[in-house]
């Protein structure tokens, strides 16, 4: 039973869960020559949050390219939120099948590792002995 005053918007419930990674990333609206390069906060099987400066308006189309451990995959996606000189909520709308597994494959991983091992974009750390 929902609580009093509080409303779920059934349509607002995100369809894969989010794992927060930094990655770089890059958006490209299909019809400028330039991408707006920035970091993910999170990620899933849906889309991504990008932070950037250059934000774009929604419903705008973009194509997104994702660095995945140095492994590049792409999508066609829609921006469907946008912080102004903060960042874009990206919805992926089409990815090849190979870059849909590599992106499965790494959210397995970071959701396991709660995304530990994706922070940060410098050589690691000596482990010490």
């Amino acid at each position: 039973m929902e609580s009093p005053g509080r409303r779920v918007n059934k349509s607002r419930e995100r369809k894969f869960p989010r794992v927060k990674v930094s990655l770089p990333a890059e958006a490209r609206h299909v019809l400028e020559n330039y991408p707006r390069r920035g970091q993910t906060s999170n990620l899933s099987e849906g889309g991504c949050y990008i932070e950037m400066v250059q934000t774009l308006e929604p419903p705008t189309c973009v194509d997104v390219v994702l660095w995945l451990n140095n492994e590049k995959i792409m999508a066609r996606a829609e921006v469907v939120s946008r912080h102004a000189h903060l960042g874009n909520g990206i919805r992926f709308i089409r990815m090849s099948d190979s870059d849909k597994e590599k992106l499965r494959a790494f959210l397995d991983v970071a959701q396991k590792t709660s995304g530990l091992p994706f922070h940060g974009l410098g050589p690691q750390a000596p482990r010490p002995d």
